[in-house]
């Protein structure tokens, strides 16, 4: 197995070779699910880059870029929303409903500029066996999600920081559409079975 030398000289030589020695160069994915939308029918691309080295070999991390080049780092926007949930007191509630009742929330980054993010609860049979104490940040970060789209919840919210809008409750059509209004434009989520496809025109 190659050093971890031989790893941080490739990994050096593919970055001068590509961006004249400037910031690793982000590498499309190929991944089969869809990240947010940044602008009216654009979504962001996904893409990753080396970020560190592991024992065996390189460590990657994904990265989303809107129709503008500019680049957002998932674990921020999930420190983003977790922060702002706190600021607003939903993530006392959260928080205390999964320590109560077992419920735990997906939460889904569907926009990033602005920032719009799909919250629904669900209770978790798995974790009503055994004692439930309070979870550390670092976990109810991990609840939010930048990549696919929202699974469909009874009671799904949607809330923006930067909107300052805190979780508000989302209507259903008859014919399963819900919209939120945005600054340019709407963003529409469209159940689909359990899941909702979303769309920004």
């Amino acid at each position: 197995m190659p050093s971890q030398p031989f790893w941080i000289l490739l990994d050096l030589l593919l970055c001068c070779a590509m961006t004249g020695c400037g910031t690793r160069p982000l590498v499309k994915t190929h991944l089969k699910v869809v990240g947010p939308w940044c602008a009216p029918n654009h979504r962001v691309q996904i893409g990753q880059r080396v970020v560190g080295h592991v024992h065996d070999g390189p460590k990657w991390k994904l990265f989303l870029v809107d129709d503008a080049g500019k680049e957002y780092d998932p674990d921020k926007l999930a420190d983003q929303v977790w922060s702002y949930l706190e600021r607003t007191g939903d993530a006392k509630k959260i928080e205390e409903a999964f320590s109560k009742e077992a419920y735990l929330s997906n939460i889904t980054v569907v926009s990033v500029n602005p920032l719009v993010v799909i919250l629904g609860t669900y209770q978790d049979p798995s974790w009503l066996k055994q004692e439930r104490h309070a979870q550390q940040k670092w976990f109810w970060r991990s609840q939010v999600s930048s990549i696919g789209e929202p699974p469909f919840r009874e009671g799904l919210q949607w809330f923006s920081p930067e909107l300052k809008r805190s979780p508000t409750h989302l209507d259903f059509s008859k014919e399963g559409v819900a919209e939120i209004p945005l600054p340019s434009g709407t963003l529409k989520l469209i159940r689909d079975g359990d899941k909702c496809k979303t769309t920004r025109e």
